[in-house]
């Protein structure tokens, strides 16, 4: 798209929202002023902002740095989460592709003592200095499924 409005072929950008148009505040700006210099508006739909009127770049830069602040207390949040859950033993993973572990009905880990079998055998195996590929080899000859359940 940039290049087709360097060439002059596009003199309007509509998008969804501030949000979705950059990564941050400084790149959103830096985009804008760069498009405006070609003569380029852009309309935010959500927002309804448009760069080509005079009040456009004053609340565009506004909702941009309200944008990046929700958009990084989101992430935070998202990470005092998980830390949270890890912290009480809740993790969260796919078990159908973990060999070994399975969650219990409270959703707490659980080694699946069948499998902690195999996972003893491929560390044991690994130790005594067989490849990857032929502990992989030796599993397969004896019929012993994977984390997703295939042999």
């Amino acid at each position: 798209m940039t290049t087709e409005c360097k060439k002059g072929n596009i003199d309007l950008i509509i998008t969804k929202s501030i949000s979705r148009f950059a990564r941050n505040t400084l790149d959103r700006l830096k985009y804008i002023r760069e498009l405006k210099s070609l003569n380029i508006s852009v309309y935010f739909e959500k927002e309804n902002i448009n760069t080509n009127d005079a009040k456009g770049e004053v609340l565009l830069t506004i909702m941009a740095s309200l944008a990046q602040q929700e958009s990084q207390s989101l992430s935070q949040n998202v990470k005092l989460g998980l830390q949270y859950r890890f912290q009480k033993g809740e993790v969260m993973f796919n078990r159908n592709r973990y060999l070994g572990y399975t969650k219990d009905e409270t959703g707490k880990l659980v080694i699946k003592k069948e499998e902690a079998e195999v996972v003893k055998r491929i560390y044991r195996e690994y130790l005594e200095g067989k490849s990857w590929a032929k502990i992989k080899e030796n599993l397969e000859k004896d019929k012993i499924k994977n984390g997703m359940r295939l042999t």
